[in-house]
């Protein structure tokens, strides 16, 4: 007596199918659900909140050189709702793989009192240093953003008025 049952070929084939129908049945739910997933977080990130992480010396002291991570809102940037004051992480305007972490100084149609000397700095000559006059607005649709060290830090006074649509959040 053997334990061993002979099963014909014909009856497998039905229960490799079947099995292939479930296993297909599967990925294909739970291939939705991290779709599902993916798009909530990616919504997440690029219109409520994200994290990111600030290095260097033009915050100083308000945020360490060697590196902070910071939580960045975005619903403010999205309500229009920013205000002088508020620190704030752009892309920048230079280079636009990078972020920037700057206080946000004015916004459209405000004037700016700029605080510290532009120098020159790597990338930036000195003749590429803009400052705006006394008097002088902020233009439509712009802002002015500065480092809270100003003598080390690339900013407004070199880029001159950032464009609101590069701000990510404050």
């Amino acid at each position: 007596a053997s334990s061993f049952v002979s099963v014909p070929p014909f009856a497998m084939a039905g229960r490799w199918q079947q099995l292939g129908a479930t296993a297909w049945d599967v990925l294909r739910k739970d291939s939705w659900r991290f779709v599902k997933a993916a798009a909530f977080f990616y919504y997440v990130h690029e219109h409520v909140v994200e994290l990111a992480y600030t290095k260097g010396p033009s915050m100083r002291p308000t945020f360490n050189e060697r590196g902070d991570v910071v939580l960045v809102e975005h619903i403010s940037r999205n309500t229009y709702s920013l205000k002088p004051g508020d620190v704030v992480i752009s892309v920048c305007p230079v280079e636009s793989h990078k972020m920037i972490c700057k206080r946000l100084l004015a916004l459209e149609g405000q004037s700016v009192k700029v605080q510290g000397a532009a120098s020159a700095r790597p990338g930036c000559s000195t003749a590429t240093t803009k400052t705006l006059e006394e008097g002088d607005v902020v233009p439509k649709g712009h802002v002015w953003l500065q480092g809270d060290n100003y003598h080390n830090s690339t900013d407004s006074r070199h880029y001159g008025p950032i464009p609101y649509s590069l701000l990510r959040g404050k």
